[in-house]
């Protein structure tokens, strides 16, 4: 739960060369951006793919489950398939940010030339907690997100992005700026009444990323409000 930018990249008819040179493009791009850190070049192929549930240290689980592709099997269940090759690398955008992984993964055998796709999401809504710089981090990891996707963009990987900020389609900083106060108080608001709802069965420290906010009860109480009103 949280405003969230998704993103997916498509190489059709590409050797594992070609694919790796368009990631490598792209992270060289990305350690000129404002990101907090910007990891390695991953590569892993075959049963590497594959996340195992005994290896709790695998430095590259987060890519693996990134990279997993959901395979619709009836209409509105699905299931996931692994990657038979990845090339990707993992983002730091800031405090409150959700990690960003960008690359590209190939789904069947590989040969001589592949197709290449990749979808995943980055919630960046508590980049936006005030003990965490507020709108100005909240900003910075948002933007540079968007920066890297148009980067992609012209590289000519870039499939489609889904922008909960409406930031993407519009440019806007005003409205990034009313969509992420809204978020704020909704969630507020509406993880405030879970949390009293559990207190009255006995059930202590529920947690979520908005309670960290030190204006919590001011933002929960500007929702509720913008609720009752409605």
């Amino acid at each position: 739960m949280g405003l969230t930018i998704h993103y997916s990249f498509n190489l059709e008819s590409a050797s594992i060369d070609q694919a790796r040179e368009k990631i490598i493009a792209l992270r060289n791009l990305a350690l000129q951006l404002a990101f907090a850190q910007v990891n390695e070049l991953t590569e892993i192929s075959t049963e590497g793919c594959h996340v195992d549930n005994d290896n709790g240290d695998d430095p590259h689980i987060s890519m693996k489950i990134r990279a997993f592709k959901p395979i619709e099997i009836d209409t509105g269940n699905y299931c996931f398939t692994n990657p038979t090759y990845i090339i990707g690398f993992n983002t730091f955008p800031g405090q409150g940010c959700e990690p960003a992984v960008f690359g590209l993964a190939c789904y069947s055998e590989i040969t001589a030339v592949n197709n290449w796709s990749w979808m995943t999401f980055c919630k960046t809504q508590y980049a936006s907690n005030p003990d965490y710089g507020g709108l100005e981090n909240f900003f910075r990891c948002h933007l540079t997100i968007v920066r890297l996707l148009d980067e992609a963009q012209k590289l000519g990987i870039l499939r489609e992005v889904y922008d909960e900020g409406y930031y993407w389609n519009n440019r806007n900083l005003e409205e990034l700026t009313d969509t992420i106060h809204k978020h704020n108080t909704l969630i507020a608001a509406f993880t405030g009444k879970v949390k009293d709802y559990f207190e009255e069965l006995g059930i202590e420290n529920t947690k979520a990323s908005i309670f960290n906010y030190s204006n919590f009860e001011y933002l929960e109480a500007e929702g509720n409000s913008s609720s009752n009103s409605e």
